[in-house]
């Protein structure tokens, strides 16, 4: 059993990936999901303060309420405004922040999913798609992390 979960943690680490694909991944490829999830953010969070009042009436979106707008909208729009400012630095420190604020976006769209499906019947594409969007972004947070801390520990073994 031990032996099952050292190989789960060794895949969802991305051990197995040769060092440059390793290095591409949490670098540019880490800054892509950062900038997307937190465009698609801002989008969300601009979309529900202009229309959330209609949004909410709607049976789709009516278990928003339960998240108080306004806060919801302030929590998505500073997330983002992080997440896109720690995407564009390159040090470690920020790769940290960018991991961490990776990690909270995942929370969020857990949040937004959950709203979906607490709306369950119908079903929706909101059900699947910002689970999704949450493994990514917790997987690639997580990763980001542990892939710097890994990147200083060799530079300080050196």
């Amino acid at each position: 059993m031990l032996k099952a979960f050292k190989w789960l943690h060794w895949v969802i680490d991305l051990r197995f990936l040769p060092d440059k694909l390793q290095i591409w991944l949490f670098g540019t490829g880490t800054r892509i999901i950062e900038v997307l999830s937190g465009l698609a953010m801002l989008v969300f969070a601009t979309v529900f303060a202009l229309h959330g009042e209609e949004m909410i009436k709607e049976d789709l979106h009516e278990k928003f309420l339960h998240l108080h707008p306004k806060i919801f909208v302030a929590i998505l729009i500073f997330v983002a405004i992080g997440q896109l400012f720690a995407a564009f630095f390159h040090s470690s420190r920020s790769n940290i922040i960018s991991g961490c604020f990776l990690l909270w976006s995942a929370l969020i769209w857990v949040v937004v999913s959950g709203t979906f499906i607490a709306a369950y019947p119908p079903l929706s594409t909101g059900m699947t798609t910002y689970p999704i969007i949450a493994i990514i972004c917790a997987l690639a947070g997580r990763n980001l992390i542990k892939h710097t801390k890994r990147a200083e520990d060799k530079k300080g073994g050196e």
